[in-house]
């Protein structure tokens, strides 16, 4: 008979947070080793462990599996670290967005691979001049880490499920396209270098969202993009 391990320590990135009506807090992580979810018990009492527990909060964490329960319950906490700054309101989007899509598919075989990329893109989102910079080069990095870039060996300009096409789907340009390119297969600082100049970034994020809905599914967080606090 298998023994399964009740008790497991873990790391990760808080990327989401789901308040209960008795207090308790659901937690979504992503780390290392995937993404992850927990209860944490009592969390929102005023002498629980919520500020520990905010947002975009690096921890080492131990959770206890109850047989008959979905999901573990967080016993023990430690704040490893915090991202600042990604709670002002022209970049909270941007983040809640990358967060969500990590989140989403960072499967054990490709956490390894997800984890610095997220980590890199939310402090770039937190300091970046312009955070879109950030999101649309981490996102597509991200995607690309699972397996999920598109395909952009075809003739056309516009990009459609996964593929370059002629016709439908978004608009890229030859700009659009260079661009994408760069940020699919160049060094991250090269990347960022070519959508800091003169990238059509309206255009990418269009054909992020558009990829990503196709590939991984509507995200939540998207609507959170087309607020008027995310335009900037």
């Amino acid at each position: 008979m298998r023994v399964v391990e009740r008790y497991r320590l873990s790391e990760g990135l808080v990327v989401g947070r789901k308040p209960l009506p008795a207090g308790d807090v659901i937690l979504s992580f992503v780390g290392p080793e995937g993404a992850a979810q927990a209860i944490a018990r009592k969390a929102l009492r005023p002498t629980g462990r919520s500020g520990r527990l905010s947002l975009f909060h690096h921890l080492k964490y131990q959770v206890y599996q109850k047989p008959g329960n979905d999901l573990p319950t967080l016993t023990q906490v430690e704040l490893v670290g915090r991202l600042d700054g990604l709670e002002a309101p022209g970049r909270f989007p941007y983040a809640s967005y990358l967060a969500e899509l990590a989140f989403r598919i960072a499967s054990p075989e490709v956490a390894t691979r997800i984890w610095p990329l997220l980590t890199s893109g939310l402090k770039g989102i937190a300091k970046h001049p312009n955070p879109r910079v950030a999101l649309i080069w981490a996102s597509w990095r991200v995607l690309k880490a699972a397996g999920l870039a598109p395909n952009l060996s075809g003739l056309g300009m516009n990009l459609l499920d996964g593929d370059r096409v002629e016709r439908g789907g978004v608009h890229l340009g030859p700009q659009g396209l260079e661009a994408l390119a760069a940020v699919l297969r160049l060094p991250g600082n090269e990347a960022i270098a070519m959508l800091e100049a003169d990238a059509p970034l309206d255009r990418l994020q269009q054909a992020l969202l558009a990829h990503v809905r196709y590939a991984v599914g509507e995200l939540g967080s998207a609507q959170l993009l087309f607020s008027s606090h995310a335009k900037g």
